[in-house]
This record gives C-alpha cells, sequence and structure tokens, in this order.
C-alpha cells in the first residue's frame, strides 16, 4: 500500500468519523433540546411521561413511545385530564427552519391510539386566567399534516349519570396548520386549512332526561354525514312524568342520515360562526308525548324567530330539506287513558334562509306537505323575517278531505267528544306576531255531528250533543263548491309553544266557521 493511499483512507476514515460523531452530537443535541422543553417548558400543572423518546435525524423524526400528559389544577392538584397514546410520531422536522430561520416546521404528526378523558366536574378555573393555558412560544410552529387515528374520547360529569360524551374509533387529519404567540391567544388558537374526521360511534349526554347516539360519522371536504341518529328520553313516559318539576316532553327522534354541504366555521371578531350550504334530514321518525298532568311550565317560550335571532352565534344554512319523515304526538290530559294522538307521515319540508345573519328584504320561508291521520293531504306555507322584533309571521295551511272519524283517536281521549261527517277542503291562513294574530278560515264540509260523551267515553250524552248540534250547522252549502268561512282574533299565551298558538288560531277560525260566526 503506497504512502498516497494510506494517506487517503486515514483522510476518509478521519472525515467518516468526524461525520458520524457529527451526527450523534446534533441527535445528541436536539434529543436534549426536546427532553429539556418537555421536562421544563411546559405549565406545572401538565405532568408528562413516556416509556421512550427516540430521534433519527436522517429523517428528522421524533418518536414517543408510550406517552402520557396528565393535567391538573395549580390551586388543589386535582387532576382532569388524562391522555394517553400508543405513539406519536414528528415526521420530518426541519433542522435547517429551526436553526436559520428560527420557526419550527414539521412534515407531519401522528397519534396513533390516543385515549383521552376529561372530568368536567374537577376542573377549576386558575384566577391568573390571564395566563393559565398559554405555553410561551419562542417560535412560530407550521405543521403540514396533522393525523389522529384510532381515538378514543370520554368525557365525565361526576353525576350520577357521569358519562356526557364517548367516541370510539375518531380518526382526524388536518392540514396546514398554524399557530404561533399571537394566533395561540385567540378563541381558536390555531390556523388551518383542509381537513376530515370520522368516527364509527357517538354518545352525547344532552340533558339530565335526554342521551343522543351516533352511528357514524365522516367529515371531507367540507361535507358532512352522520348515519343512524338517535335522540330520545332516556326514562319511560311513566317515571318522566313523576321526576320532571314542570311539563316537559317525552321524545324519541330517529334519522337515518343528515347531510350538510360546504359546512365551514371559526371565529369572526371573537364570534363564533356556523354555516352550510345544504342540509339534508332524510327519513326522520319523530315520537312525543306530552302530559298535561304534570305542572304546566310558566316560563315565556319564544317563538322561532327570535330563537334564531337570539342565538349566541352567527348561523347561515341556505336551505334546510327534510325527506320522508313521520311525527306522531301523543297528548295526555285525562288520567283514565293513555292520551290522544296525531300523526303526519311521508311529510317532506323545504325551508329557506335558516339564519340570523341575512338581511331584509329576505325571509326564512318554510314550506311542508304532508299526510295528515289517515290519508288527508295538507300542505303549509310559513314564513318570517329574524330582523323583525315583533316577530310577525304568516302561517298559510292547506287541508285536504278529511273524515272527523280519523281525528276521533285524539279528540274522544282528551275531550270526550265524538264526531261524525266529512271535512272536504279546510283553509286557514293566520297573520300574526308575538303576542296577537287574526284567522281567517273557510270549511267545505257534509253531515258534521258532534257527540259528547261521558266522563268515562264510552256513551253518548244526549242532551249536550243536542244542544251542541243546535250552533253547528249540518253542511257548509248544498254544493261542494262552498264554503263556510270564519274568522277572529287570538291573543297568544307566551307560556306555551308556537304550535299551541296555531292550534288556538284554528280553533278560533272552526268555531266561527262552524257556528257561522262570521260569513
Amino acid at each position: 500500500m503506497t504512502k498516497k493511499i494510506r494517506l487517503f483512507i486515514i483522510v476518509l476514515l478521519s472525515v467518516l468519523i468526524i461525520f458520524i460523531g457529527g451526527i450523534v452530537a446534533i441527535n445528541y443535541f436536539f434529543k436534549n433540546k426536546v427532553e429539556n422543553f418537555l421536562a421544563t417548558r411546559l405549565p406545572e400543572n401538565i405532568i408528562q411521561s413516556y416509556d421512550d423518546l427516540r430521534l433519527d435525524m436522517y429523517e428528522g423524526t421524533l418518536t414517543l413511545i408510550n406517552p402520557t400528559v396528565e393535567i391538573q389544577n395549580k390551586e388543589d392538584s386535582k387532576i382532569h385530564t388524562q391522555i394517553s397514546v400508543e405513539k406519536l410520531i414528528i415526521d420530518d422536522i426541519s433542522y435547517w427552519d429551526y436553526l436559520l430561520n428560527d420557526k419550527i416546521h414539521i412534515d407531519e404528526i401522528s397519534i396513533n391510539k390516543p385515549k383521552v378523558v376529561y372530568y368536567k366536574n374537577r376542573l377549576k378555573k386558575s384566577r391568573d386566567s390571564s395566563q393559565s393555558g398559554f405555553i410561551t412560544m419562542n417560535r412560530p410552529v407550521f405543521l403540514d399534516r396533522l393525523k389522529i387515528e384510532d381515538a378514543t374520547i370520554s368525557i365525565f360529569d361526576g353525576k350520577k349519570d357521569s358519562l356526557m360524551l364517548f367516541t370510539n374509533h375518531f380518526s382526524l387529519e388536518v392540514d396546514s396548520i398554524t399557530t404561533n404567540e399571537e394566533i395561540i391567544r385567540k378563541r381558536l388558537p390555531i390556523a388551518f386549512g383542509a381537513y376530515k374526521a370520522q368516527t364509527d360511534s357517538v354518545f352525547v349526554k344532552v340533558s339530565d332526561y335526554e342521551n343522543v347516539t351516533v352511528k357514524n360519522m365522516q367529515l371531507e371536504n367540507k361535507n358532512i354525514a352522520i348515519s343512524d341518529i338517535h335522540l330520545y328520553t332516556k326514562y319511560s313516559r311513566a317515571k318522566h312524568a313523576r321526576i320532571i318539576p314542570v311539563e316537559k316532553d317525552h321524545f324519541d327522534l330517529k334519522i337515518d342520515l343528515f347531510l350538510v354541504k360546504k359546512i365551514d366555521f371559526g371565529f369572526q371578531n371573537r364570534r363564533l360562526f356556523i354555516s352550510g350550504d345544504a342540509v339534508t334530514l332524510k327519513n326522520p321518525y319523530l315520537d312525543i308525548f306530552r302530559n298535561k298532568l304534570v305542572t304546566d311550565d310558566k316560563t315565556t317560550k319564544p317563538l322561532y324567530s327570535k330563537m334564531l335571532r337570539n342565538l349566541a352565534f352567527d348561523l347561515t344554512l341556505d336551505s334546510v330539506k327534510i325527506n320522508n319523515a313521520g311525527i306522531v304526538y301523543t297528548e295526555k290530559v285525562k288520567k283514565d287513558n293513555k292520551g290522544g294522538e296525531i300523526n303526519f307521515k311521508s311529510l317532506n319540508a323545504t325551508m329557506s334562509n335558516v339564519s340570523n345573519t341575512y338581511k331584509a328584504p329576505k325571509k326564512t320561508e318554510i314550506d311542508i306537505d304532508a299526510i295528515f291521520m289517515e290519508n288527508t293531504p295538507f300542505t303549509t306555507n310559513w314564513s318570517f323575517d329574524v330582523n323583525n322584533t315583533n316577530d310577525t309571521f304568516l302561517f298559510k295551511a292547506n287541508v285536504g278531505t278529511l273524515p272527523a272519524k280519523d281525528i276521533n283517536s285524539f279528540t274522544i281521549p282528551n275531550l270526550k267528544v265524538q264526531l261524525e261527517g266529512e271535512a272536504n277542503k279546510t283553509y286557514f291562513t293566520i297573520d300574526g306576531n308575538n303576542t296577537t294574530s287574526h284567522v281567517d278560515l273557510k270549511i267545505n264540509y257534509d253531515q258534521f255531528k258532534v257527540s259528547i260523551l261521558n266522563k268515562k267515553g264510552d256513551k253518548r250524552d244526549g242532551f249536550l250533543s243536542a244542544i251542541a248540534n243546535i250552533f253547528i250547522s249540518k253542511d257548509s252549502e248544498k254544493s261542494n263548491q262552498d264554503f263556510r268561512k270564519g274568522s277572529g282574533e287570538v291573543t297568544r299565551d307566551t307560556t306555551k309553544s308556537f304550535f299551541n298558538y296555531l292550534w288556538l288560531n284554528a280553533q278560533k277560525g272552526l268555531k266561527s266557521s262552524l257556528t257561522g260566526g262570521k260569513n
């Protein structure tokens, strides 16, 4: 071996040793930086641990094995949040940006099988709220992609039915995440680009009386699809009536599919906004039971225009469609029966401008067509302006042929009234506001007869029935094209719902038309 060759080999080996040593040194330097950050830069109330920390300089990859985080109150050190992860991978960390551009730039963070447990009842806000929860950031952070895979999230409130929220197999992917010292102090502490998420199951405790479950949810390209939604009262009708302090509906709502196109959300001037181009509910079915024997709820019930207007966030939904819905409403007013029932089926609705952000002259418009009871066509047009503080509205309805016997399932148990005959056509218009309304109704009917029943509802009271029928015209007119007309003024009971308001108007118009009050 010549001297030149020996010299070349020595130089080459020296370079390799220096290069490898440099890699080891840099690896050691950055690993110490990360370990030091985790040990000293996190707030004192955040406790972290991990089984192993690995750094691969070649690929710029940092891996934490079995990291855990516990967040506790500053005052009493009680733990309210626990997070454990099988593996956390921070991939392709840019050393160049860190050393020369004074920023943290990461290609991807992958969080595998995280488990999050949060106890809402244990959380105590720090007195020094101006700084609590903030992590001091000396450099801005740029993250190209965040991936969370197969997460489990549980939230508890410490009550008897403690579980507030549970979701399993939750996955999330968010692109172009940015944060810095300024952004992190905003209501939404990050800025981000495209995102998608999915989960196999969701449970949410809506209130002390109601829960909701979801079988599957997918969010991608700002389109969301939620399947098999079930919102329900968790107690039986009998138990629910015993434990509620005031009258409250018992209900069971199922929706096969809920779709929103071009959903968007965020904060503007520190106010939350939610928007969507088109919302669709497929095959919803709602079963409502109201027990009128329970103490009345005397709180004021706002109309829907006011409810929209006073939302704590900006809502903009261009259109909402309900396809093939069913509604069953049961009302119990007598102790000796299960209540009277009315129903709608094959209900389709189209709503436009369901929003509190549009300006006049736009209005919220709702068009509904359905089958009422057995086979009666029913259509409505309802409009209101959320900007009108008097909550003015216009409600028009068109009811097709309705045999009186079809609504006896409601009138007999609740009113002890049995009806005979047939209403061929009924039209009514209600022009109202938050306090008063005017109704115009016209009806064409044949062989109409009222039977007043005894208290048990099984026998006709001949005397009272005769008196009642004195005031009711048997037919609208000889011709099927003739209508009896009625009208009247109604004062709203503000402790009752909008649908009670509609019923009072329809009742007023019917009484006026059937008894010849106004023709």
